[in-house]
C-alpha cells in the first residue's frame, strides 16, 4: 500500500521527478550531439545521483552512431544487465565501456 503523502509533498515529489527527466533528456541530447563524452557522464555520475541512477543502456542508445541493436550488442559483449544503472557498473565494465568508447 501506498504512503498517504500531503498535496504539498505530492507536488514536491513531482517536481523532483521532472527536474530528473530533464536532467536525464538534457545529458542524452549532450551525448547525441558530441557535446559531452562517455567520460564526462561518468565524472558527473561520480558527483551527481541523478546522473548516477541513469540506465546505462539509456545513456549509451544516445551515443553517437549507436542504436538498440548496437546497444544490446554491446551490453551482452561486456555482460552488463540492461536495466543496470551507471552507479551500479563495475570497475572493469567502466573500463570497457570507456575503451569502446574513446
Amino acid at each position: 500500500m501506498l504512503p498517504e503523502m500531503t498535496d504539498e509533498q505530492r507536488a514536491a515529489a513531482l517536481k523532483r521527478a521532472g527536474e530528473a527527466r530533464r536532467i536525464r533528456a538534457e545529458i542524452k541530447h549532450l551525448l547525441k550531439s558530441g557535446s559531452l563524452t562517455f567520460q564526462d557522464v561518468l565524472d558527473k555520475a561520480d558527483e551527481d545521483d541523478l546522473v548516477a541512477g541513469t540506465k546505462i543502456k539509456a545513456i549509451i542508445v544516445s551515443m553517437p552512431h549507436m542504436g538498440k541493436v548496437g546497444t544490446n550488442r554491446l551490453l551482452e559483449e561486456i555482460g552488463i544487465a540492461e536495466n543496470r544503472t551507471i552507479r551500479g557498473l563495475g570497475p572493469n565494465q567502466r573500463k570497457a565501456l570507456l575503451e569502446h568508447f574513446s
